[in-house]
């Protein structure tokens, strides 16, 4: 059994929550299309520009902000979601207590408790800086990399490796 215990902090609350937002499809179809939508509007503009014929008016502009808000809903999102979240006492804002075992994990918080086994998770996504136990395709328990030293960082990769069907997602073990 591999225990762990953290708090998340504001900062790490907003950073898990854009990474779990960034690792949903729907998102990375968003900012494809966002870009390729900001591609379009600055070429308009860039050859209005060269033609003399700037002419900027509403419908520009909300295209351009739909862009912008297609690139960087995750970030904006989160952005609104973090003070209410706190503000609310969040169980994602409370001291929380993670069991990892062979089989499952159990994650407990001042309010809450639920166990759950590796086989029953829809994938596991590391980050830079957490690990992202996704429940379901929106939604995931986030355990920050600082609540685990190298050797525990080794036996849970080691646990989540031997479940069978279990989509994996993990980081180089270099970085």
């Amino acid at each position: 059994m591999l225990p762990v215990t953290y708090k998340l902090t504001k900062d790490e609350l907003y950073k898990g929550l854009v990474e779990t937002s960034r690792s949903r499809f729907i998102t990375k179809l968003f900012r494809i299309i966002g870009s390729v939508l900001l591609a379009v509007m600055v070429y308009i503009f860039t050859v209005n520009l060269i033609n003399g014929t700037l002419f900027f008016n509403l419908g520009f502009a909300f295209t351009l902000l739909l862009g912008l808000q297609m690139v960087f809903l995750a970030e904006i999102a989160a952005k609104i979601q973090v003070p209410a979240l706190i503000k609310s006492k969040n169980p994602l804002t409370q001291e929380v207590k993670v069991d990892i075992r062979p089989g499952s994990y159990r994650i407990k918080g001042e309010s809450f408790s639920n166990q759950l086994a590796w086989n029953q998770l829809h994938s596991i996504v590391e980050t830079k800086d957490f690990f992202l136990l996704r429940v379901s395709e929106g939604s995931a328990n986030v355990l920050p990399k600082r609540a685990l030293n190298s050797d525990a960082i080794t036996e849970f990769r080691n646990i989540i490796g031997a479940v069978p069907g279990l989509k994996l997602k993990l980081l180089p073990k270099n970085l």
